[in-house]
């Protein structure tokens, strides 16, 4: 009997890992090839490297589809800026490519893939969120001991630190002008006295 119980614990634990690779990715189905495309790793979070994960598969024969680094482009898009990934295969795992990138924003980024496989034109975008793949997530939850500033906050931080410096020099300039100008008035005044 406990055995049983420890096998259907096993063979639950194993489906809800399976579910939630399926969850964390997106399917599709483009032409007669079956597309799965998500971050390589889930969940995503901004100023950590990360990959496109994107696994090919023949729908008919089930066979993954390799050699596809050398037809397929991919790229990243967020709002208005893209940028290209070079993809490559993964070691070991046929039909699996990787592109990598370090997502430096939190939210929605799509996966822009292009080119042809075996004499099919692929044109395909994938775009996180819900029933997707994971958007890009803050990281700040999860440090610890102690919270670390975002790369961007910092840098914010510095540039008000030097705008505020830069604007107490201006006014110590237009202090050190004024001085001088008063002291020259003061020095004319004195020598009409006389």
């Amino acid at each position: 009997m406990k055995r049983i119980r420890l096998s259907l614990a096993l063979a639950l634990a194993l489906t809800l890992l399976a579910t939630q690779f399926a969850f964390a990715h997106e399917q599709r189905l483009v032409g007669k090839y079956q597309f799965v495309v998500g971050f390589a790793t889930e969940p995503a979070f901004a100023g950590l490297p990360n990959s496109l994960d994107l696994r090919i598969t023949d729908d008919d024969s089930k066979k993954p589809v390799e050699g596809l680094e050398k037809t397929l482009l991919a790229e990243v898009i967020y709002g208005a800026s893209t940028m290209p990934l070079t993809l490559r295969a993964r070691f070991g795992q046929p039909g699996a490519y990787l592109g990598d990138l370090v997502p430096t924003k939190t939210g929605t980024y799509i996966f822009h893939i292009t080119g042809d496989i075996q004499g099919q034109k692929v044109d395909e975008k994938f775009e996180s969120g819900p029933g997707r793949f994971n958007d890009v997530q803050d990281m700040t939850a999860l440090q610890f001991p102690q919270k670390v500033p975002a790369a961007l906050d910092m840098a914010n931080q510095v540039k008000a630190a030097q705008d505020a410096a830069g604007s107490a020099q201006a006014f110590a300039f237009v202090g050190i002008g004024v001085g001088v100008i008063g002291l020259i008035v003061g020095a004319i005044a004195l020598t009409r006295r006389k």
